[in-house]
């Protein structure tokens, strides 16, 4: 599949709808390109989320439909992004959305190292984070990336997302592509993030026999201890998130309550 990035233009100096004026490329994913934007009514900025519609299959519009009405089931959720517009022309669908100046989470754990050495911040944002997806499940959603949400408890849907992120379960080649639970495959995606908010790093680039860091855990359990600065404490409850056993990881009311 095409990314974003490569099928939609710069579209900085835009105005949707007679309204937003894209004014700064913020990023872009498989789907679309996201950019900050001013409401010219309103006089606020907001956040654009540009996705192409020419071209695209009936699974590619699919997948589209589906993240703009799960997203508008939790867009009041407290630490979901808020939706707070649509608009179709003839090319693209622009999903208008809340626009969070602290920039991006990724970006704090990973480049700016926001958490390293600040405890207190670090558990106030996990916990959010928690909350948040706790919040989505109870809602009867799974998997935070709207774009790849589902309101299926079970899924035979694979190797959609950012692999980083994915569970082995979820890229199904350690499974045989048997369906899988959605709400057990979002813990371990959790503890991904969690594993980049705490050290800074990524502990694999996929969750597959293929990847010499995946494989490194496989035979030693303990791999991510030695190799990233965890806490034994931490590293406890990031090996409770990595069971290859779905139904052996940690809940996350259970989660919660050990941070």
């Amino acid at each position: 599949m095409v990314s974003a990035a490569a099928s939609i233009p710069n579209l900085t100096g835009t105005v949707v709808d007679d309204r937003y004026e894209l004014i700064q490329k913020l990023g872009s994913g498989s789907y679309g390109v996201v950019y900050k934007a001013i409401d010219l009514v309103d006089g606020i900025f907001v956040a654009v989320k540009v996705m192409n519609l020419a071209g695209r299959s009936d699974a590619d519009r699919k997948v589209i439909k589906r993240e703009i009405e799960l997203h508008h089931i939790v867009g009041d959720t407290k630490g979901v992004v808020g939706f707070t517009d649509l608009v179709f022309d003839a090319e693209y669908c622009y999903i208008v959305l809340e626009f969070c100046r602290g920039g991006d989470l990724f970006e704090h754990a990973t480049e700016k190292g926001s958490y390293a050495g600040n405890d207190k911040l670090l558990r106030k944002a996990v916990l959010s984070l928690v909350d948040a997806v706790q919040a989505i499940h109870d809602a009867g959603l799974y998997l935070a990336d709207f774009g790849l949400a589902t309101n299926e408890k079970m899924s035979t849907d694979f190797g959609r997302g950012t692999s980083i992120y994915m569970s082995p379960e979820c890229i199904g080649d350690m499974t045989a592509k048997q369906p899988y639970n959605t709400y057990l495959s979002d813990i371990w995606s959790l503890g991904v993030v969690l594993v980049n908010m705490i050290t800074g790093s990524q502990p694999w680039s996929k969750a597959t026999i293929q990847d010499a860091c995946f494989r490194q855990f496989l035979m030693d359990p303990d791999f991510l201890y030695k190799a990233l600065p965890f806490s034994k404490e931490a590293h406890a409850i990031i090996q409770s998130m990595f069971h290859l056993d779905p139904t052996k990881r940690i809940s996350l009311r259970a989660l919660r309550a050990a941070i």
